[in-house]
């Protein structure tokens, strides 16, 4: 576990749009996964996709069979409890974003 109070974020190298766009993807299903109470042992019941061509459609079911789905990983690595879902995308107002500096 982490112990510092620093900031940590996934990040991805700005060249490799590829790579950015797998990784966004297989964190959302992630969290698809938990919304749907799809757990490591019904990974089958992730969709069949076609995002990084036809060597790649069962990505999702892959990746909840390897590592569960948020709650899953979250429960296993953090190791304190998660008292609620984040407020900040709940309605009225939905996900919070921002614009990136200079844009």
């Amino acid at each position: 576990m982490h112990s510092s109070r620093s900031s940590i974020a996934l990040v991805t190298r700005e060249d490799d749009a590829q790579w950015s766009d797998f990784v966004f993807w297989i964190v959302s299903c992630t969290f698809f996964a938990e919304e749907r109470a799809i757990t490591k042992a019904r990974s089958t019941d992730m969709p069949l996709v076609n995002l990084f061509g036809s060597n790649l459609t069962g990505m999702f079911q892959h990746a909840i069979s390897a590592v569960g789905n948020y709650g899953e990983m979250f429960n296993r690595t953090v190791k304190i409890p998660r008292q609620m879902r984040n407020k900040l995308n709940v309605n009225p107002f939905g996900p919070q974003q921002h614009s990136l500096f200079g844009y």
